[in-house]
């Protein structure tokens, strides 16, 4: 894996059956950036949210919370052990979530989001096909929240930034635009701004609204 690696959808499955299992308790320090990046949609009663990678589904009760009882949580997951974990999370809990288990490029959701959540979906912001068929299903004006890790990207950063790569390299599989994982949602959305930082700025949450929909020319056909 390097700076430039586009992200390989095949070794990240592989990824994830070995950590889902342990999932939960690796996340247990970004509790606080993924509380953030919901809060960053402005999420009303009655909306469709899509949690992107939702992963072992931990922000879906909450989700399912903030929608309520008229609106509805999708879960794209494309690792099947992450998503039976999401399953039994909210088995019985949340009647108005549906995990949909395929690859975020191969997704098909029958209602448009009003808000989209990208929490640690850095492989998902990296691939252009992923975010293409994001957005055809993204209604005008959905609101837009990305969290996940960076780069510091300063003159004597790169220790820091070493140790970025190293911790996230289980749970992703391309380096590439780490020195500015939202960038990539910079043409659908174009009041995107950088919200604030965590983790002596490792960590990011940017938000904004959706201004485009699908068929943008990307740097990558993945």
């Amino acid at each position: 894996m390097n700076e430039d690696s586009a992200p390989d959808p095949g070794l990240s499955v592989e990824h994830y059956r070995a950590l889902a299992r342990g999932y939960d308790a690796s996340c247990r320090f970004v509790t606080g950036i993924r509380q953030a990046a919901v809060d960053a949609l402005r999420i009303r009663e009655g909306d469709v949210v899509f949690d992107v990678a939702c992963g072992t589904g931990a922000l879906l009760p909450l989700l399912a919370g903030r929608v309520g009882p008229r609106g509805r949580v999708v879960g794209i997951e494309h690792s099947p052990e992450m998503a039976a974990i999401a399953r039994e999370r909210i088995a019985g809990v949340c009647s108005n979530v549906e995990i949909v288990e395929a690859a975020v490029q191969g997704a098909a959701v029958d209602l448009p989001a009003d808000a989209l959540l990208f929490s640690f979906a850095h492989d998902v912001l990296q691939s252009s096909a992923a975010l293409e068929n994001l957005f055809r299903m993204a209604k005008p004006g959905a609101r837009v929240a990305a969290a996940g890790a960076k780069h510091i990207n300063r003159w004597w950063s790169p220790p820091i930034d070493a140790w970025t790569r190293f911790r996230a390299r289980k749970y992703l599989t391309t380096y590439r635009g780490l020195d500015k994982p939202w960038e990539a949602l910079e043409p659908y959305c174009a009041d995107l701004a950088l919200v604030r930082t965590f983790h002596a700025g490792t960590s990011y949450l940017a938000a904004g609204t959706c201004s485009h929909r699908g068929g943008l020319p990307r740097p990558s056909s993945l």
